[in-house]
């Protein structure tokens, strides 16, 4: 079974992003930052990350940059309700530092499970 990271800062997101995945039948680990994310990578190998783009402390930029430095081939499904502030559309700069694929918030089930399963096809 493939096996999927998610970090993200808002608990009732990760838990409900792990109840969908965990019953399409992933593995799921968690972390709630950055720098717990990437610890988590030194203990446990994963097939896919999905990265909220922005939390306190290291943001999910910082760690596209991290985790392209220290996984070059990770896959990195990058996520945001932002989209676009002010003149930076930080989900087309997510890509551009090296997620793969990218997920606007809010998204559907449908939504998640197409792009997670895209990714790791």
């Amino acid at each position: 079974m493939p096996s999927i990271l998610i970090i993200d800062d808002d608990a009732n997101l990760r838990n409900s992003l792990r109840r969908t995945l965990h019953k399409a039948g992933y593995v799921i680990m968690e972390a709630s930052d950055g720098g717990r994310g990437l610890r988590q990578l030194e203990r446990h190998a994963v097939d896919l990350i999905l990265l909220d783009v922005y939390m306190p402390d290291k943001d999910g930029l910082e760690v596209i940059g991290d985790l392209r430095r220290m996984h070059p081939g990770i896959r990195i499904i990058a996520m945001s309700g932002a989209g676009s502030t002010g003149r930076v559309d930080v989900l087309h700069l997510a890509k551009v530092l090296g997620a793969r694929r990218t997920l606007n918030k809010p998204f559907t089930r449908e939504q998640l499970l197409e792009v997670v399963e895209l990714e790791l096809a």
